[in-house]
């Protein structure tokens, strides 16, 4: 009677335990970590300076609709789906005064669903001949994904960091040029981009409207 009782309190144990992880699932699957509605608006402060960051009118590029996110009047373009945050990468080669596309496409920024640990790594490769010379570019992103509870006094639910490293190489017959970029990147449910470090700053989140 005594092993009956005790099945029957660890059976109640395990299924309690799995409604509390279901509901967890379910809860991060309807969090929306990148509400980029039109409309949507977020100001940062890093010491004297401020960006605002707002979200524009849907445009298409390359067939595909992606979203204008203005920082600080520099527009970014980005494509949302089940999988990944994708943006616009276009890298161009300037010869005899004529601009050539050597790279045009969407790579991916930041690899969904969010997982605490997930590393990922995305590329785009691609060459041109102009006037005989073979040019190559290459645009690779590299990212690590990571749960931080420094702020959680004020945000509910999980936030993220997320690193990204962004690489992009230029290769002609006489030169090579690099351009490399780092930001760390701080997301919490519902409310989007909290915080962002790069060469420019820290900035954090000072207000916003998201709806």
């Amino acid at each position: 009677m005594k092993f009956k009782c005790v099945g029957r309190i660890a059976y109640r144990l395990i299924a309690f335990l799995l409604i509390l992880s279901c509901d967890n699932i379910v809860q991060k699957a309807t969090s929306d970590y990148f509400p980029f509605t039109e409309g949507n608006w977020w100001r940062y402060v890093s010491n004297n300076d401020t960006i605002l960051v707002e979200v524009e009118p849907a445009d298409t590029i390359l067939q595909r609709e992606c979203v204008p996110i203005s920082y600080g009047g520099a527009a970014t373009y980005l494509v949302k789906d089940d999988e990944a945050i994708s943006e616009y990468v276009k890298i161009i080669y300037n010869f005899s005064g004529t601009d050539y596309t050597v790279i045009e496409n969407f790579i991916m920024r930041i690899e969904l669903p969010l997982i605490n640990g997930n590393s990922y790594r995305d590329s785009l490769i691609d060459s041109l001949n102009i006037s005989g010379q073979w040019i190559r570019a290459k645009c690779q992103i590299n990212g690590v994904v990571s749960n931080t509870d420094y702020i959680d006094t004020l945000y509910s639910g999980d936030v993220y960091k997320i690193a990204i490293a962004t690489c992009q190489n230029l290769i002609s017959p006489d030169t090579s040029i690099i351009d490399s970029t780092y930001v760390e990147e701080y997301y919490a449910p519902n409310i989007g981009l909290i915080r962002f470090v790069n060469t420019e700053g820290d900035y954090s989140l000072m207000e916003y409207e998201v709806q």
